[in-house]
């Protein structure tokens, strides 16, 4: 008995955890849907919104796993992780997986009419 409920008190942990972390790519509206650490870029070049977080340029472990650090994501002076992409499937709707987007290292889901900065 004792087992179960320290095994069920670590997945209400991990799903608590897991709740306070950023939907890299997801739609919003508002930073508070982006969870702790994220914004909502809301410009007209990301529709239906794209939630992100700060990092530091060349610096990907400052992203979320499967995200990468893009030096002028949000704004040409903040830095935003972007959703890393193999193909435009990998991306939702409105978006395209795009190389060299803003100077990224990797492809990434993005609007396919945002401007370079």
């Amino acid at each position: 008995m004792k087992l179960r409920w320290n095994v069920l008190g670590a997945v209400v942990l991990g799903l608590g955890l897991a709740g306070c972390g950023v939907t890299m790519g997801a739609a919003c509206t508002s930073d508070d849907e982006c969870g702790d650490m994220g914004f909502c870029i809301t410009t007209a070049n990301t529709p239906g919104g794209y939630c992100s977080e700060s990092c530091f340029p060349g610096k990907d472990e400052t992203c979320p796993s499967g995200s990468t650090c893009v030096s002028t994501g949000a704004r040409a002076d903040v830095s935003a992780c972007f959703i890393k992409c193999e193909t435009n499937s990998d991306c939702r709707t409105g978006y395209q997986c795009i190389s060299n987007f803003r100077g990224a290292a990797f492809p990434v889901c993005a609007a396919p009419d945002a401007p370079p900065s």
